[in-house]
């Protein structure tokens, strides 16, 4: 238990300095906003892998298939609007600014 408990940890530091760089546009945090908004459903390594998004179907953005057929403005639809059932609206959240900003931090999980 410990050990897969250390090797968790080690995973998310890894994946916070290496796949996550901080990314900001203009003042904007993208990752911090990413860490806020969108982790619990689809978890630091954006694999959509947690108790919250695997029961909401939350999107895998390490998904080549999926990276190469949406455009950065359909993501930002999708962060805007939501999608019924699955994930909730950000328009009320975040700022048109915000939203934009993390559509590098979705593409980075991409490779």
């Amino acid at each position: 238990m410990f050990t897969r408990i250390l090797i968790v940890i080690s995973l998310q530091a890894a994946i916070g300095f290496l796949v996550l760089p901080k990314i900001i546009a203009g003042d904007i945090d993208a990752q911090g906003l990413y860490k806020k908004h969108c982790v619990t459903c689809h978890g630091n390594d954006g694999t959509g892998k947690t108790d919250l998004g695997e029961g909401l179907g939350a999107r895998d953005f390490t998904d080549k298939e999926f990276q190469n057929s949406i455009t950065d403005e359909q993501i930002v639809g999708q962060i805007e609007n939501g999608t019924k059932e699955k994930m909730f609206p950000f328009k009320d959240k975040l700022t048109p600014e915000e939203m934009k900003a993390l559509v590098p931090v979705i593409r980075a999980f991409g490779g």
